[in-house]
């Protein structure tokens, strides 16, 4: 696909017109030859000779917007979503975790080697694994790390795992294409990142001209424009990349591939996150958790009902100087999408629709997958918009409406000649519209109205989680989950400058909890040593409940009012594990520097794809014996709690053992020393350490109601004092840290 010059928009207002005409001449048939000629045509050269595209496009909105009250199609638009208030966790999770602890039980002494006769099921650890941003470095780096947690057991062991932009697409691609394995994802990753590009013409090509490509490509779309949003550069952003990195070819064309071949008469959909829950219903599988932030701006002005926000102009340095604006984080799960800090979920089947009053309006089918993993994975999207701007352009007017076609010229504008590096200052893509399920939920009050902010507006914008923070540590944190060891996958691209402490006191601050290195290694300085990060491959930090600080370092480098979120009241144990060079396996290879693994590379070959799952394989396997070491810990901990004879943190291993020592799970050396005093947690931003007392700390683990969470006014959390009043929407994305 090539990119237009400086007056295609003359060049598309022309191919629009010319289009009329032939409608006016010729009625729809000519429209339809019009749109070929003057839309088609330009737009996808090498395909001027494949009339699937052209059958495909002329009829598929007619035959989507027919299809998606079909209920035999989609059973779901026979019921209304509702929405769910409260910081429990919902029925369908409760019930999964139930499954999923009996499932672990017996993997986890095996992993452990202890008798699974001498572990009681409620003494087993709630471990979740994250996986954060970077793009396609971090999807492939994310996927090789739980490879090989597949292959040691260490994946049968974990309730959760969550996901930061590229990430997601790891995560979402094992619970469909993948069918529950993550060497199939890896696999397809060798076959389909190269030679194109998700946005080039060739991509698209292949996949409108499919069978049924169009129609699952673009159906979503039309979906979405039927249920009233305008769709803007960040849609087409996400049904293309998703719908070309999960794109499989029919096994009749290509025979010896993972995609199955359709039953005669079957009419494919697209791909729907909910029906992950074949693998988490039973327990099978571990929950996948997307995310996706809400800018919360209260000091913007609303413009009118729609859009409440004016374009924003980051050159103002409005949101550098904005101390009281923070981001809200949503998890999106098989189960629900929701915010725990506003307390607040719907269905996931049901996100998507126009909601009032706590109810949904207008029964749509689940929106697509693709459209999800665009709100999470927005970020390696803004050196791209030469790509989708040409893309957009070239859709015929009416087709999704104009709002396309006006956002392009915005993106030209806004973008220009400007370099990647400008996209961290000014990111130039207007955030996707989503309808708001906290729309007029309180009910009308005639004295009073409606409460102001989030509740007032229709629409919410959602965009990369990686915005905030890099890692998904927040969501891991919901306190209702009682996570007692997470495990971080880091693939930033600032792994080497010893970040991480900054990254989780930012999220730890904000959940009243203190994560502290137990080790400090540093790495060696000649960079051709094998050994240079030996201790490094899986860190410890050690998290102990603290006073919430009133300020904290947000990932831009400022100071900022502490945001509002329910707190955790339990120890947690952090691994954090940097994808690190491994110069033992793949010699000069950097995974944060090398080009070809930029985050914003979107084009691998199968040779590099497996350089990097070489890298992942050896800096788990380098780091497994720390793992073991901090799950047993975590055992011991739950279980001396649950006896009573719980006497604080303490550590089964002297401070000069480094995380590459093989731990021996079998002795008694390893078990808690109880006489040891708990160790003061120092609280984000001060100097004054927090002294918890062990009682206190056994008091609020083993009690149910030991959850603690900011008073909600109006569906709102409590506010940090100096925070005023409240917005709704997130009108583009805000200037990047360089973390992913």
């Amino acid at each position: 696909m090539t990119v237009h010059d400086g007056d295609s928009s003359a060049k598309a207002e022309s191919s629009n017109a010319s289009i009329v005409d032939e409608k006016k001449k010729h009625g729809i048939k000519g429209a339809f030859r019009g749109f070929y000629k003057n839309v088609i045509k330009p737009a996808f050269p090498e395909a001027i000779q494949d009339i699937k595209i052209m059958h495909g496009m002329t009829a598929l909105e007619a035959r989507v917007k027919k299809e998606i009250v079909d209920s035999n199609l989609f059973p779901e638009v026979n019921h209304v979503a509702e929405v769910r208030r409260g910081l429990e966790l919902c029925p369908e999770e409760q019930a999964f975790l139930a499954k999923r602890k009996a499932h672990v039980r017996d993997h986890f002494a095996k992993y452990l080697g202890l008798d699974p006769s001498e572990v009681d099921p409620r003494d087993v650890p709630v471990v979740s694994f994250g996986g954060s941003g970077g793009g396609f470095r971090a999807m492939l780096g994310c996927s090789g790390y739980s490879q090989r947690m597949k292959d040691t057991g260490l994946w049968d062991c974990l309730s959760y795992v969550s996901g930061v932009s590229g990430s997601c697409w790891s995560l979402a691609a094992y619970y469909t294409i993948g069918k529950g394995s993550h060497q199939k994802v890896i696999d397809h990753c060798k076959t389909r990142l190269a030679p194109y590009h998700p946005l080039s013409g060739d991509a698209i090509r292949t996949i409108l001209s499919s069978p049924g490509g169009a129609r699952i490509t673009l159906g979503p779309l039309i979906q979405k424009s039927k249920s009233g949003l305008q769709t803007v550069a960040m849609d087409l952003y996400a049904v293309f990349t998703t719908g070309w990195i999960f794109f499989q070819e029919d096994p009749v064309n290509a025979p010896g591939g993972h995609a199955e071949k359709e039953v005669a008469g079957a009419q494919r959909s697209w791909y729907k996150y909910s029906s992950a829950r074949e693998y988490t219903d039973n327990g099978g599988d571990p929950l996948p958790i997307m995310t996706a932030i809400r800018h919360e701006r209260p000091w913007r002005d609303w413009v009118d009902k729609e859009h409440p926000f004016k374009e924003p102009d980051h050159s103002t340095g409005e949101h550098a100087e904005a101390p009281d604006a923070w981001f809200q984080w949503f998890e999106m799960s098989p189960y629900e999408v929701g915010c725990d800090e506003i307390e607040a979920w719907c269905p996931t089947w049901g996100f998507g629709r126009p909601f009032e009053e706590g109810k949904s309006t207008m029964q749509l089918p689940e929106q697509s997958l693709a459209l999800l993993l665009g709100l999470a994975t927005s970020a390696p999207a803004g050196p791209l918009t030469s790509y989708l701007s040409t893309v957009s352009r070239n859709l015929p007017t009416g087709f999704l409406g104009n709002s396309v076609h006006k956002m392009a010229q915005t993106v030209a504008r806004f973008w220009g000649k400007q370099g990647t590096e400008e996209f961290s200052n000014h990111h130039p893509l207007h955030a996707c519209n989503e309808h708001n399920f906290m729309f007029h939920y309180t009910p009308l009050n005639k004295e009073k109205g409606r409460p102001p902010g989030l509740e007032n507006s229709p629409r919410i914008h959602l965009i990369d989680s990686g915005m905030d923070n890099n890692c998904p540590t927040y969501v891991l944190l919901h306190p209702a989950r009682e996570a007692d060891v997470i495990i971080n996958m880091d693939a930033s691209s600032d792994v080497q400058k010893d970040t991480f402490q900054e990254r989780v006191d930012q999220i730890g601050g904000r959940r009243g909890m203190k994560f502290t290195k137990r080790h400090d290694v540093k790495a060696g300085e000649d960079p051709s040593d094998p050994g240079r990060f030996d201790g490094l491959y899986a860190q410890i930090y050690d998290g102990v409940p603290c006073e919430r600080p009133a300020t904290v370092v947000d990932s831009y480098g400022r100071t900022v009012t502490n945001p509002p979120a329910p707190v955790y009241s339990r120890e947690c144990t952090m691994i954090y594990m940097p994808l690190l060079p491994n110069e033992r396996v793949v010699p000069d290879f950097d995974p944060s520097t090398a080009k070809f693994s930029g985050s914003y590379n979107l084009v691998w070959t199968a040779e590099q794809v497996e350089t990097l799952i070489k890298v992942c394989n050896a800096n788990f396997n380098d780091g497994e014996s720390t793992i073991r070491e901090a799950l047993h810990e975590a055992w011991l901990r739950k279980k001396a709690l649950r006896e009573g004879t719980y006497k604080g943190p303490a550590h089964t291993v002297p401070a000069s053992a480094t995380a590459q020592r093989p731990v021996d799970v079998s002795t008694e050396q390893q078990s808690t020393d109880s006489s040891l005093p708990v160790q003061p947690s120092v609280v984000p931003g001060t100097q004054q350490p927090v002294q918890l007392t062990a009682e206190q700390l056994s008091a609020n683990q083993q009690s149910a109601g030991g959850i603690s969470a900011p008073a909600a006014v109006n569906g709102q959390a409590a506010r940090p004092q100096g925070v005023v009043g409240s917005a709704d929407q997130m009108s583009s994305h805000p200037a990047h840290p360089t973390t992913s």
